[in-house]
């Protein structure tokens, strides 16, 4: 009798605290957690050797003990708000970590390369991107359009600080449902249509970057035997254009902001426009971001409702 006396307390203290916690971040935990487990099988099925386990969990634990800290701290001190705001960073911070583990996995499965199919595309739409390149070449808003494709390393976390900061934070976890709705859809996209990038089916000459940031590293994920996670960049997607969905949902997330939504709809443009001007995207690959980008946001509005009105019950 003593030994369920002194359990029912423990458990209705747990209760209480993932009813404090809320339904979206518990969700969150369990769809980032699932995420990760099959990110590690992947790389287990597909070769991918997985670096000093050493060292990535002395980096873990690092993390763990000057992040997990904050939403405990707001949690003993009964601030819902703030402990809602220190978990979005968090799920934030660990979403950005494994992605690139995901996308590795879908290029070692080595499908055949679709260049001629995504250019063969472009040529049918009549939409040729060594012209659209040319056009901004010999014109000062092509030069101001090409300087914001890596505007995106800036919008992302912007996407959900600003709005963590304002209290805003329904619209910074529908950015990061969103996200994850995007790669569940996305990073398999990829892994079945692989390609390189325009210049491959256009034949101009491609940047430095596209070669060694896109080209050289994709290609050495394809080689088969093994192979070690992390040891080439991961912005290697081609279809669908991810840098596209991020522009779109970057304005997704600051639209709260009345007086920021003219400057952040043109920025959102100037970096869709920039995929083709700077020749690293294909029209289909931009043709397809918009569409991941809209399915994803409205199946993240909905969850993220449908999850925050949720509370554990026990």
């Amino acid at each position: 009798m003593s030994t369920l006396m002194a359990q029912a307390p423990a458990r209705s203290r747990t209760s209480r605290a993932l009813a404090f916690i809320g339904g979206f971040h518990l969700r969150m935990a369990m769809a980032i957690s699932l995420l990760l487990l099959i990110s590690l099988a992947g790389c287990a099925l597909t070769g991918i050797k997985l670096p000093d386990l050493g060292a990535w969990a002395i980096i873990f634990l690092v993390l763990s003990a000057m992040l997990l800290p904050i939403p405990a701290y707001w949690y003993e001190k009964g601030r819902a708000d703030l402990l809602d705001a220190a978990l979005t960073l968090l799920w934030a911070l660990l979403i950005r970590m494994i992605i690139p583990i995901s996308v590795q996995v879908a290029a070692r499965l080595r499908m055949p390369l679709q260049d001629s199919f995504f250019g063969r595309a472009d040529e049918h739409l009549g939409v040729s991107v060594p012209a659209i390149m040319s056009w901004a070449s010999h014109h000062w808003l092509g030069g101001m359009v090409n300087q914001s494709y890596g505007w995106v390393v800036i919008m992302l976390p912007l996407s959900v600080l600003l709005p963590v900061l304002a209290g805003k934070l329904k619209y910074a976890k529908e950015f990061l449902v969103a996200n994850l709705i995007s790669f569940a859809i996305g990073i398999p996209l990829f892994a079945l249509l692989p390609a390189i990038g325009p210049w491959r089916f256009f034949h101009f000459p491609p940047s430095q970057a596209q070669t060694t940031a896109c080209e050289l590293p994709l290609l050495a994920m394809r080689l088969t035997g093994a192979y070690v996670l992390g040891s080439q960049e991961a912005g290697v997607v081609c279809f669908p254009s991810f840098h596209v969905a991020w522009a779109i949902f970057f304005a997704a997330a600051l639209w709260g902001f009345r007086w920021l939504r003219i400057p952040v709809v043109l920025v959102s443009a100037m970096v869709i426009l920039s995929t083709m001007t700077t020749g690293w995207h294909y029209f289909a690959d931009v043709l397809g971001g918009i569409v991941l980008a809209v399915i994803s946001i409205v199946l993240a509005k909905r969850l993220t409702a449908r999850m925050s009105n949720q509370r554990y019950v026990r």
